[in-house]
């Protein structure tokens, strides 16, 4: 888990935050907060879904994810 929180940390919480420090983003996405391995458990399938297999998240892949750190999550 601790390889899964670190790239969640660098990639997807500027966004999926209590509080985003992504400019515009004033609240989490769809209310999906990753900052706790528990809330990255509770969301591993949507996790699964939306950043490993449809590759839709990030948005335009704005925090230059990369594959190996999509196959981490997945």
């Amino acid at each position: 888990i601790e390889a899964v929180q670190a790239i969640v940390a660098a990639r997807c919480t500027a966004c999926h935050a209590a509080k985003p420090t992504f400019d515009g983003i004033t609240e989490a996405p769809k209310g999906v907060i990753l900052e706790s391995a528990q809330q990255i458990r509770r969301f591993a399938a949507q996790i699964n879904q939306q950043s490993v297999r449809a590759e839709a998240m990030p948005p335009g892949n704005i925090t230059e994810i990369t594959p190996e750190e999509r196959a981490t999550l997945g």
